[in-house]
C-alpha cells in the first residue's frame, strides 16, 4: 500500500446483516462494537456516521443498503496493518459478523481543499 507516509484514513460503507432491524444494528454498533474497535492499536480517531432515516420512517431507504460509515484514522499504513493483526484488531474483526451483512472499505489519502489540513 502506498500512502503519504503520514496518517491514513479508511472509510467503511456498512450495511446491517439480513434479518436485523436498523434499530438493532444501530444499538449494536454503538454499544457492543465501538468499544472493541476503539481498542485497536494505531487508531488515532474513530467516528461512526449513522444514516438518519427519513422523517416518519424507522428504517433508512437510501437505495444502497448502507446503514452507516465508519471513519478511522491511523498513525500510518504500518500502524493500521499492525493494529488489525493485533489481538484487539482480530477481536474487532471477529465481531463484524454479529451485525454487518455487507461492507466495503477504502483507504484514503486526503487533499484538503477548504478547511484545516
Amino acid at each position: 500500500m502506498t500512502v503519504n507516509g503520514g496518517p491514513v484514513r479508511t472509510i467503511a460503507l456498512i450495511g446491517r446483516k439480513p434479518g436485523m432491524s436498523f434499530a438493532q444494528f444501530d444499538e449494536y454498533w454503538r454499544e457492543k462494537h465501538a468499544p472493541l474497535a476503539a481498542q485497536v492499536p494505531g487508531v488515532i480517531r474513530y467516528v461512526q456516521r449513522h444514516v438518519v432515516p427519513q422523517e416518519g420512517a424507522t428504517e433508512p431507504d437510501n437505495g444502497f443498503g448502507i446503514d452507516g460509515l465508519a471513519v478511522l484514522d491511523y498513525e500510518s499504513a504500518e500502524a493500521m496493518e499492525a493494529g488489525w493483526a493485533s489481538e484487539a484488531g482480530q477481536a474487532a474483526l471477529a465481531d463484524v459478523e454479529n451485525f454487518i451483512g455487507k461492507h466495503y472499505v477504502v483507504v484514503l489519502d486526503d487533499h484538503v481543499v477548504v478547511g484545516d489540513a
